[in-house]
């Protein structure tokens, strides 16, 4: 499957309803994906089983002058047994303009061979949250191979550069220098204007750093979800986990 999927938020207008942050004034849906607006926020809907085989998909993004979009999914999405398949996610934040985006997790089962590649670009006075779950192997199962990365440019400089590759393809990455016996990983990046990080902070499966952008990082690992969860939220408050 080839598909590319294509949004633009733009600025509301005085005929828009009251506290909606945006009009989406460009969509495209495409296998497997399509857009749904719904109060608070647009949410993308799988329409297909994808990724899986040699699927090919990019999705295209747009946060207009102005406009505040808050992006989630409705499921999360399943690397399914594949051999080569991926996805190319290209964002742009123009001056002004806000993204907050967090989809639902992504899981790598035990026979993909999956490769994402997410570049964003803010623009003087854009705003930015970007949160990742990432979910290694259904229960029981170990993942397969897994290639992401992360790019996230600020007025045309590099703020983040962010990558992670688990499965038989990268040796070592679960040893107790990478990820060890975790089996969820994700970060929250905050950045642009108005953005004020704090100094840095660990614990027990997560870590704070600030960002010279401005922006700052929190990443964490845990067994499962919900610990993954529990764990950047205790990163985000920089505090350590109770005893």
């Amino acid at each position: 499957m080839r598909g590319k999927a294509e949004l633009t938020a733009s600025a509301p207008t005085r005929q828009d309803r009251a506290g909606e942050g945006c009009r989406l004034s460009w969509v495209r849906d495409a296998p497997p994906m399509a857009f749904r607006a719904a109060p608070g926020a647009v949410y993308l809907v799988g329409t297909a089983a994808s990724p899986v085989g040699d699927d090919q998909i990019s999705l295209q993004v747009t946060v207009e002058r102005g406009a505040r979009l808050t992006l989630r999914s409705v499921a999360s999405t399943i690397a399914w047994a594949s051999t080569g398949s991926s996805f190319s996610i290209e964002v742009r934040v123009e001056e002004g303009g806000t993204l907050d985006w967090r989809l639902q997790p992504l899981v790598a089962s035990g026979g993909c061979d999956f490769s994402q590649r997410a570049h964003v670009s803010l623009a003087p006075g854009a705003r930015l949250r970007w949160a990742e779950e990432i979910v290694l192997g259904r229960y029981g199962e170990g993942p397969g191979r897994l290639d992401l990365r992360l790019d996230v440019d600020v007025d045309g400089r590099p703020l983040l550069r962010h990558g992670l590759e688990v499965g038989p393809a990268a040796p070592g990455w679960d040893g107790p220098a990478m990820l060890g016996a975790s089996r969820a990983v994700g970060l929250v990046l905050t950045a642009g204007d108005g953005e004020h990080a704090s100094g840095a902070a660990a614990g027990t499966g997560w870590a704070a750093m600030p960002l010279d952008g401005p922006g700052a990082l929190v990443q964490a690992v845990a067994q499962d979800l919900p610990g993954l969860r529990q764990a950047l939220a205790w990163a985000a408050d920089g505090r350590a986990q109770p005893s």
